[in-house]
């Protein structure tokens, strides 16, 4: 949906440019005021009070035309939204058919309880899990992903150093013991120590592969021991409910479940494993609303505290003005014409850059401690915080700034002049937006192809990589974009453009390129570049169409402003009723949409979806029922019970299978494949919306294959004590010349279309983007649940 945006804009300015340039250019600049520069151009320049009959029914025509628009695009959108909502790639997924219910009593806290309650809807519910306190769990996993990639990076390098060293040394090789094949001097080492970060000579000396090999061990038996005991952590106030149907879900959604106030509400819909802060999961209703008011609170003194230097930067647009004020700055004016050009022009519009791009991280650190359980919902709390922040401190205060910069020695000394000097000295902070809106048209959308941050990650990395999960990441990982941060960019511009549309026409055709150039740009990323985390199902897109009405009503407001200024009566009447029809379009846009934003209607239109609704639930059916007949029959609505059971059925297959003497049961593998596989997928949707920890596999020690015998050696010692590890798809490759590095070389199998991924690491549902088929096709599952288990 950024992209329609984007369309949106470039449709919107490039006719209005086509419709108003001719008309307000010739009018605003001959025979007028011949203000100097580009103020020559703005409604500033008019002195015949009748020429503002043009600007009125511009303004009008293009109030009435983005009122259309915006009603437009958004009947479009609802039905793309629901298409994507109703496909059978997403309607058939756990996501789909899920709720997340927050704040719940202790007397309702059960499984029991929570499915007496909810399988009063449609279809009855399929699956409920409790979320649980997992204590210092998820930590033991990131010590035990540090120690495997520890120990991944210190056998790595000793096969390196031990092959150039048997370079330099010839086939005589310094042997480190019993089967080692690393010298003794070769072996890697470092200090521990309790500090944060690895000082000199601080900590004891130890063997690296013997202390990461010994740690993973120990952290193995803590994990497992817990994970095989879920009970043992408490129980939090929230759970998540699938249903066996979609609809059944957003009703849920909708109605009023407990009798007490702020008790298991609000309740969200398409909660994404990989989207949940599950820090958040027992923040209590009352308290996430406590949290929003300190947030936004704190948001609004941020915007007023950062009006200082941004009000700065756009005083800096007026060296001339501002030396009056301050008489040691007239020094610049004696710079030459250039520097003082560069200084009031381009210098302000980059320095408002850097300075609004600070912004973001502050404000999604706000956003993550309000208690939001969403990463999408933190995003767009973001979205808002920053197109706020932009709206006051960019076009707002700017525009103040800029005007009254110009007027305030005037003023000074003859303040009965107010009136006349607002009248022509306002328009005049056009000239900063114009430099603005065409450095984000040419330098933003040039940053965005170059990606210059990507680009010198692309050399620095390949000299930083050498282990060969290190190379996998580094060829699977695409940038991330988040929509906090990217729509209010484009909003702001849209805004700019409205705004001064009428004042300043000179802005149209920038920003109609701006939206052009923008369009084509994130086409190619968004297909080729960017990947996002999590989806929001295009509910961006309703919060930037309620930025152009905000746009909207400022540049209306500023307009009757400007007229009454002008002492314009007839013009300002007529402009005060087409803002009052827009503030009514509005309300009535709200009364009209927005619970369509979020959730399904009961009634479709079949034909505007351009699917048969009816088939694509017997489909959804069907595809359940096949994939799941067995499991339904057996396994209990409580997910742990269901994830313990199904586990100790595929450990008890893996068992039987190696227990069976070879050709006792020819013949038999593809249903035994088969057998594990589907229960591999069964576990996969029964543990679906568990917390990470309960869950999570000991990550695959990754060690590249080598002709010195050292990583057999090694996954030997692995395996003793049960730790898994594999050498598929890597080799170290040396060539044997002296002072030559070793290579390492992935099968390009492993990422290309697909691949199969690291060996033995089987996809989650926080990692996996398409969950059922990876489960699937994946050979990886099967072997790491029995690991596991």
């Amino acid at each position: 949906m950024v992209l329609r945006f984007l369309k949106m804009g470039f449709v919107t300015f490039t006719l209005f440019s086509v419709l108003a340039l001719p008309i307000l250019l010739p009018l605003n600049t001959i025979n007028q005021l011949n203000s100097d520069g580009l103020n020559l151009f703005t409604i500033g320049n008019i002195k015949d009070k009748n020429r503002l009959w043009a600007h009125l029914v511009l303004s009008v025509i293009l109030s009435a035309g983005l009122v259309y628009l915006i009603y437009r695009e958004t009947r479009v959108y609802l039905v793309l939204r629901r298409r994507y909502l109703l496909s059978p790639g997403y309607a058939n997924t756990v996501t789909a058919r899920t709720l997340y219910v927050p704040s719940i009593p202790k007397s309702t806290n059960t499984v029991a309880e929570l499915h007496k309650i909810f399988d009063r809807f449609p279809g009855g519910v399929r699956r409920i899990w409790m979320t649980r306190d997992t204590k210092d769990l998820p930590d033991q996993i990131k010590d035990r992903e540090k120690h495997v990639k520890g120990l991944e990076g210190a056998i790595t390098d000793a096969i390196s150093k031990t092959y150039k060293h048997n370079a330099k040394k010839g086939a005589e090789v310094e042997l480190g013991g019993p089967g080692s094949h690393i010298p003794d001097k070769l072996r890697p080492t470092h200090r521990v120590t309790p500090l944060p970060v690895s000082v000199p000579c601080v900590g004891r000396k130890v063997d690296s592969i013997e202390y990461y090999r010994s740690e993973i061990k120990e952290l193995n038996d803590k994990i497992l021991a817990s994970q095989r005991a879920p009970e043992q952590f408490t129980q939090l106030n929230s759970a998540f409910i699938e249903f066996n149907q979609q609809i059944a879900a957003h009703m849920a959604a909708q109605c009023v479940i407990h009798s007490q106030e702020l008790q298991m509400a609000p309740r969200y819909l398409q909660v994404a494993p990989s989207d949940i802060i599950w820090e958040n999961m027992n923040v209590r209703s009352i308290e996430r609303l406590i949290r929003r008011f300190l947030s936004l609170t704190i948001t609004g003194v941020v915007v007023i505290f950062w009006a200082i230097p941004v009000g700065f930067v756009q005083a800096v647009s007026n060296i001339e003005t501002l030396s009056k004020l301050v008489p040691f700055l007239s020094k610049l004016n004696d710079l030459p014409a250039t520097v003082v050009g560069i200084i009031q022009g381009i210098l302000p519009a980059v320095a408002l850059a850097v300075l609004v791009a600070l912004v973001p991280v502050f404000f999604e650190y706000l956003s993550t401690k309000e208690g939001t359980p969403q990463k999408s919902a933190v995003d767009l709390a973001v979205l808002d915080k920053y197109f706020f922040f932009l709206y006051v401190d960019v076009v707002l205060l700017s525009t103040a700034v800029g005007g009254v910069l110009h007027v305030i020695s005037a003023i000074k000394d003859n303040p009965l002049s107010i009136i006349d000097t607002l009248a022509t000295s306002l328009p005049k902070a056009s000239t900063f937006f114009i430099t603005y809106v065409m450095l984000q048209a040419f330098n933003g959308t040039a940053k965005q192809m170059l990606l210059i941050s990507s680009l010198a990650k692309s050399y620095i990395f390949p000299f930083l990589t050498k282990t060969p999960r290190d190379i996998y990441v580094q060829k699977t990982k695409a940038p991330i974009i988040t929509l906090g941060t990217l729509v209010p960019g484009h909003t702001l511009i849209f805004v700019l453009g409205i705004l001064y549309s009428t004042i300043a026409p000179l802005i149209l055709p920038f920003a109609a390129f701006y939206f052009i150039l923008s369009y084509f740009v994130y086409l190619y990323q968004f297909l080729f570049v960017y990947e996002m985390e999590y989806e929001t199902g295009g509910l961006a897109f309703p919060r930037a169409l309620r930025h152009v009405y905000i746009g909207l009503f400022t540049w209306q407001l500023t307009m009757i402003g400007l007229l009454a200024i002008q002492v314009a009566i007839p013009q300002l009447i007529i402009m005060a009723i087409t803002f009052v029809a827009s503030v009514f379009s509005m309300a009535l846009y709200d009364l009209s949409f927005k619970p369509l934003f979020e959730f399904l209607p009961i009634q479709q239109n079949n034909k505007e979806l351009m699917v048969s609704t009816e088939d694509a639930i017997e489909n959804a059916e069907a595809d359940k029922t096949k994939t799941s007949q067995d499991d339904e029959e057996v396994l209990p609505v409580d997910a742990e019970a269901a994830s313990a059971h199904l586990r100790k059925r595929l450990k008890q297959q893996q068992s039987s299978n190696r227990s069976t003497p070879m050709g006792a049961n020819a013949g038999a593998g593809d249903s035994d494949q088969s057998f594990a596989m589907s229960t591999a997928r069964a576990v996969f949707d029964v543990e679906y919306y568990m917390n990470p920890s309960l869950y999570q596999a000991q990550p695959t020690v990754w060690l590249p294959e080598d002709d010195l015998g050292i990583t057999d050696y090694e996954m030997d010692r692995l395996r003793e004590l049960s730790i898994i590890t594999s050498s598929e798809g890597a080799r170290a490759v040396h060539a044997g010349n002296r002072g030559q590095k070793s290579n390492i070389v992935l099968d390009h199998g492993l990422f290309e279309e697909g691949g199969r991924g690291i060996p033995h690491e089987a996809p989650t549902p926080n990692t996996a983007k398409d969950p059922t088929q990876t489960a699937a096709n994946s050979l990886n599952i099967v072997s790491a649940f029995a690991l596991s288990s």
